[in-house]
């Protein structure tokens, strides 16, 4: 068991540091959220609210979308073609299957939540911001939704077998349902139709649970979507472990 472990963490330290080595990845997580965020909320601050609350409700909101980004990491990480080459001495080691997939969905999920809680701790204080008068609840919160998001991307590359298509996939969806739920702009005023569409999108859930902990200090929505993201996340993992074959990794 020690040995096993061992070697996981091997495997997890190497997925970790070809992250890092990527410079397009880190910049996505890091300076183009910062400028996302920056950007929407200056637009944003002039017709439609006080600078401050515009800044506040992007920070949030961009940080949900990159959040759930994160599924695009992940796929990088999985079956990237430099990555994968790399990779190919794993499948013949005896460390079995579950590593394989498994370390990168733990490397994407460490990685994406380092750099988020990074861009975080810069623009509060920068813009004059919060995420609320407990924000422990916050960042904890964030940590099985990434986890989820890394977790659906390689389940996605399990089902597809190509980066390029699980990541063009998932950058479709993650961008219809970030739009429906409200991420960028309310769509409470397009209509009933329109209305409804945001209110049974997950990410309006999403951004409604992270926007009530920022903004109104309450936990109402803390516990149910931890729980709720937890058990997606084990389900997406057991998903993995039913559709990952090592020959469609070669």
């Amino acid at each position: 068991m020690v040995i096993i472990m061992k070697r996981f963490l091997s495997i997890l330290k190497l997925d970790f540091l070809n992250l890092f080595k990527n410079p397009v990845l880190v910049g996505a997580n890091t300076i183009f959220s910062a400028l996302l965020i920056l950007v929407m909320g200056f637009l944003g601050s002039g017709n439609y609210a006080q600078g401050k609350v515009s800044y506040q409700y992007y920070l949030v909101s961009m940080m949900v979308f990159g959040m759930l980004n994160g599924a695009m990491t992940a796929s990088n990480c999985f079956m990237e073609r430099d990555i994968k080459k790399a990779n190919l001495r794993i499948i013949y080691s005896p460390v079995g299957s579950f590593p394989i997939y498994f370390s990168k969905i733990a490397a994407s999920f460490i990685f994406d939540y380092l750099l988020h809680v990074l861009v975080i701790a810069v623009l509060c204080p920068f813009l004059s911001v919060s995420i609320g008068a407990n924000p422990g609840y916050f960042i904890l919160l964030m940590a099985p939704v990434e986890f989820a998001a890394a977790a659906l991307g390689i389940f996605f590359c399990c089902i597809f077998h190509s980066e390029e298509a699980s990541s063009t996939l998932l950058s479709t969806v993650v961008s219809l349902l970030c739009v429906l739920g409200g991420t960028f702009f309310s769509l409470d005023g397009l209509g009933s139709t329109i209305a409804f569409l945001s209110k049974i999108s997950p990410v309006r859930w999403l951004n409604e649970a992270f926007f009530t902990l920022s903004c109104d200090n309450s936990l109402h929505y803390f516990l149910p979507v931890f729980c709720l993201a937890v058990i997606i996340s084990v389900l997406l993992v057991i998903g993995c472990s039913l559709t990952f074959r090592t020959e469609d990794y070669l």
